[in-house]
């Protein structure tokens, strides 16, 4: 009857710990930026092909060295700093029908967006959340692009 409760336990709080530190969310309920906007966003990014999603580097980015890499190959590596007013540091876009890997080379922290994820959302907004001492990656997976202006 112990070995049963403790083991029962054991998996209730895998559960719950499982869930309450879940990287990824899904959210369309923000204001959208214009259809103006939108366009000249895209089109700067080379994003407007189906293939292709954008990512977006949000809040809690403090210079350190950010890399993405799909297929063994680097499509971005850059120093973003937030800008507090906007919450916005950088963004680039990738094909969303692979895997990309985004790491954070200062804290050794790394995430990974499957492409069932990426390609069936265009714009995919990842922040570090910074809690109990170490930074660790949120992901937002939407398809509506808010004003970063």
């Amino acid at each position: 009857m112990k070995k049963i409760f403790i083991v029962t336990f054991a998996q209730l709080f895998m559960m719950c710990s499982s869930t309450s530190s879940s990287k990824f969310q899904t959210r369309d309920d923000f204001a959208s930026a214009s259809e103006n906007y939108i366009n000249s966003f895209l089109k700067s990014k080379n994003a407007f092909e189906e293939d292709k999603s954008v990512i977006i580097l949000t809040q809690g980015f403090k210079g350190e060295k950010i890399t993405a890499t799909q297929n063994s190959k680097t499509i971005y590596s850059q120093y973003p700093i937030t800008n507090l007013k906007r919450q916005y540091a950088a963004s680039f876009a990738f094909d969303n029908q692979s895997l990309i890997t985004i790491f954070d080379n200062f804290t050794k922290e790394e995430i990974v967006i499957e492409p069932k994820d990426a390609s069936k959302h265009k714009y995919i907004y990842v922040m570090k959340k910074h809690e109990d001492n170490k930074s660790v990656f949120k992901v937002t997976l939407s398809n509506t692009l808010r004003s970063l202006k």
